[in-house]
C-alpha cells in the first residue's frame, strides 16, 4: 500500500503514476529521473521485517506497511544523496565482499565485508554513512574548549578579554565517553549477529563517514575538519543486549500487523516529536504525528 501519492508545492496530492505523466502545476518540481529515483528507493513489504525497519519507532513502520501516504519530493533531498552514496561505494573489490544480504528472521544488508587483516580468518564489516557535521561530531565525540592563543591578542576590550590579552583559541578532542552511536551500534551488531549466523567470524565493527556539509565554516566550528571519516570504530554488543533489543521489536511490529494494536512511537523514537513535525513520512496518517503538525501550524499561525 505504502508510498502512493507525491505532495505537491501547493500542498495538494497527486498519485504517482499521475505525477509521473503529466504534473499538475505550471512546472515541474523536480525533474522524471529523480522522481523516478524517489519511488524506486522504496522497498516492498516481503513479510520479513528488515535491520533499519526495526530500528524505527513500530507506529511508522505499522503505517508504512498497511497505509497510503504522500510524500513531498523535495524533502527527499538527503536520502537522495544517502542513496547515490551507498551505490557508488558499497562495491566489490576483490575479496571485500558488498552488498551482502543476510537472511533470518531479521534481514540485513551490509555495505562492506572485509577479511580483517590483522586477523586471519575474522572479517570486519564497514557501513557507509552520509551525515552532517553536526551528527559526525556526536558520532566521535568532540568537545569544544577553549585555550589562550599563543601568539595573537585582542586589539581592544570585548566579551572575551581586555585589550592586550591573549585571544582565546577554539580547541576540540575527542571525548570517547561522550560518543553517541546507539543507532549505528544497534545496526552493526544486528548485521554482526546475522553475520556471524552465516559463518563469518566478525572482529570489528566499523563506519566510513561522508560528512555531507564538509568544508563549510559550520563543520569547522564544530570540529569536523575532514570530509570523511574512517575508520569509526563502533563497539561490539553481547549478543544477548542486540537479540534482546530487536527480538522485542520484532515482536512489536508483526503483532502489530496480526492484530491492529500498536502504540506510539517513543519519546527518543519520535526525537521528543520533531521527527513528527518535519521528517516521518507517515505523521498524517498518524493520530499522534498529525496532532503534532497540526499544534505546529497552530503555533506558527500565531506568531
Amino acid at each position: 500500500m505504502p508510498l502512493t501519492k507525491f505532495r505537491c508545492p501547493d500542498k495538494k496530492t497527486i498519485p504517482i503514476p499521475d505525477c509521473l505523466s503529466k504534473c499538475r502545476m505550471s512546472t515541474r518540481c523536480l525533474t522524471k529521473p529523480t522522481l523516478l529515483a524517489i519511488v524506486g528507493g522504496q522497498r516492498e513489504w516481503s513479510g520479513t521485517p528488515s535491520t533499519t525497519q526495526l530500528l524505527n519507532g513500530t507506529m511508522m513502520e505499522y503505517l508504512k506497511i498497511t497505509k497510503d501516504y504522500a510524500i513531498d519530493p523535495k524533502s527527499r533531498a538527503f536520502s537522495l544523496m544517502g542513496i547515490d552514496h551507498h551505490a557508488r561505494l558499497a562495491k566489490p573489490v576483490g575479496d571485500w565482499e558488498a552488498e551482502k544480504k543476510l537472511e533470518g528472521p531479521i534481514s540485513g544488508i551490509t555495505d562492506l565485508i572485509i577479511p580483517d587483516e590483522d586477523k586471519p580468518g575474522h572479517h570486519i564489516i564497514v557501513d557507509h554513512k552520509n551525515f552532517g557535521s553536526y551528527r559526525v561530531a556526536k558520532v566521535i565525540g568532540l568537545e569544544k574548549s577553549h585555550k589562550p592563543h599563543p601568539t595573537e591578542t585582542y586589539r581592544s576590550s570585548g566579551r572575551w578579554g581586555k585589550a592586550g590579552s591573549p585571544k582565546n583559541m577554539a580547541v576540540f578532542t575527542v571525548n570517547e565517553n561522550a560518543r553517541e552511536y546507539q543507532q549505528e551500534q544497534l545496526q552493526l551488531n544486528q548485521y554482526r549477529v546475522l553475520a556471524e549466523n552465516a559463518g563469518y567470524k566478525i572482529s570489528k565493527l566499523q563506519l566510513q563517514i561522508t560528512v555531507r556539509d564538509g568544508g563549510t565554516q559550520a563543520a569547522r566550528s564544530r570540529g569536523v575538519m575532514d570530509n570523511i571519516y574512517y575508520p569509526v570504530d563502533i563497539p561490539i554488543l553481547p549478543n544477548t543486549n542486540t537479540n534482546g533489543h530487536f527480538s522485542v521489536k520484532y515482536d512489536a511490529l508483526m503483532d502489530a500487523l496480526k492484530t491492529g494494536n500498536v502504540s506510539v512511537c517513543t519519546e527518543e523514537e519520535r526525537w521528543q516529536d520533531r521527527r513528527c513535525e518535519n521528517y516521518c513520512d507517515v505523521a498524517d496518517v498518524c493520530e499522534h504525528g498529525s496532532r503534532v503538525k497540526w499544534l505546529k501550524e497552530q503555533k506558527n499561525g500565531a506568531t
